[in-house]
């Protein structure tokens, strides 16, 4: 997926003087949570949700097709994710935020024709937490938080999670499933990571997170339709609470 500040860039850029207004309010937008322009992500949920519910009656006026239309507002949920997790990690400076990046589930040693080989199957992230790994050592950050998030690693470079978020705008029951799948996998290669799913919004049976004894770690920040979302700032502080807690058990 296409970050969000590269959205802004190709908007900000273009030609036409609608791609630019919305260029601009995207900026401004992100502005509340950008932990770098003096933002804080968890007072900004109704920056993020009012933006969304926006692009619901608004897209079609600024030539969004149906598909940027979701890339956009999941680009949008991502960044704030981000930088949500920007904020939380100020207390742990070797710690760095990752998104777009691929996340090994562990290494697993398999069987074949009386031979062992060792796999490192990975997956791409939204929002990770954890270190940058080289040749199993960590890379000490250079610079000062807050840091940028970073979504490129370097030859030989591997991540370490210790926090991974799913994100998605709208849920369905097939996706929580496959996220679960994914959860148990990644637990599995990495006993001390976290792993949580965030959504804006549900399609789904909620009684289903509960019975999957899932609710811990499963987050809903809103309620609602496409142009209607109504958000739940709750959520959020449960989120904040959940992984704060889980670096203090595993950093101090």
């Amino acid at each position: 997926m296409r970050l969000l500040e590269e959205y802004i860039r190709e908007f900000l850029g273009n030609q036409d003087a609608r791609q630019q207004q919305l260029g601009r309010r995207l900026e401004r937008c992100r502005r509340s949570w950008d932990v770098h322009a003096g933002g804080n992500a968890r007072r900004a949920l109704r920056s993020f949700v009012a933006q969304y519910n926006w692009f619901g009656v608004n897209k079609g006026a600024y030539n969004i097709n149906q598909n940027m239309a979701r890339n956009l507002v999941g680009a949008l949920m991502q960044d704030y994710l981000v930088h949500l997790m920007l904020g939380v990690v100020k207390a742990y400076p070797t710690l760095d935020v990752f998104t777009e990046v691929r996340v090994p589930f562990g290494t697993y040693p398999l069987w074949a024709s009386g031979g062992v080989t060792f796999s490192r199957p990975a997956q791409q992230v939204d929002v990770g937490v954890g270190y940058r790994m080289v040749e199993d050592r960590p890379v000490v950050p250079k610079d000062p938080w807050p840091r940028r998030a970073i979504s490129q690693l370097s030859g030989g470079e591997v991540v370490m999670p210790v926090v991974v978020i799913n994100s998605k705008i709208r849920v369905s029951q097939s996706e929580f499933f496959d996220w679960l799948g994914r959860d148990e996998l990644l637990a599995k290669g990495n006993p001390s990571c976290l792993s949580a799913q965030v959504a804006l919004r549900s399609e789904m049976d909620l009684s289903i997170v509960e019975a999957a004894q899932a609710k811990e770690k499963f987050f809903l920040l809103g309620s609602g339709g496409e142009a209607n979302v109504v958000q739940n700032s709750e959520e959020v502080g449960r989120l904040v609470n959940l992984v704060e807690g889980h670096l203090r058990e595993r950093m101090t």
